[in-house]
């Protein structure tokens, strides 16, 4: 990886391609994932990196890639949320760097069918949301 913004457009390629490999299961969900930047990419369940979870519980998204030992961090969990005062499905999508923070949700979106589709991905400030979410699973 280059830059900050390569990290990013990396740790969404992971959700979409889970995603493309999941749009004909009705009933997906993504479980939480760890994204690190090490000297490539690495996916791994969030639930395995008990250290993860402190840090994100604790000291928050700003702390994830110490914790891990990573150059870039980030973490990809679906949630619903509050969008536009209606309850949505989403993917949220928190990466954090050494100098930069970033999260991001793409609305989980039905076909006609009832499939599974990503929407496009959209900024929010969702990190006190990224430690609530956190806090909720188990390490």
């Amino acid at each position: 990886m280059r830059s900050f913004e390569d990290f990013v457009a990396a740790a969404r390629a992971v959700v979409e391609r889970q995603a493309d490999e999941h749009a004909d299961d009705r009933w997906w969900v993504l479980e939480p994932q760890l994204i690190v930047e090490r000297r490539d990419v690495r996916v791994i369940e969030l639930a395995q990196r008990p250290e993860a979870l402190r840090a994100l519980r604790g000291p928050g998204l700003a702390a994830l890639p110490a914790a891990v030992a990573a150059r870039r961090a980030a973490v990809a969990m679906h949630a619903d949320l509050s969008l536009e005062g209606e309850l949505a499905p989403a993917i949220v999508l928190a990466v954090a760097g050494t100098l930069a923070v970033a999260v991001e949700h793409a609305r989980v979106l039905r076909t006609d069918l009832g499939t599974p589709r990503l929407g496009p991905w959209e900024p929010s400030d969702l990190d006190e949301g990224v430690r609530r979410l956190a806090r909720s699973l188990r390490s």
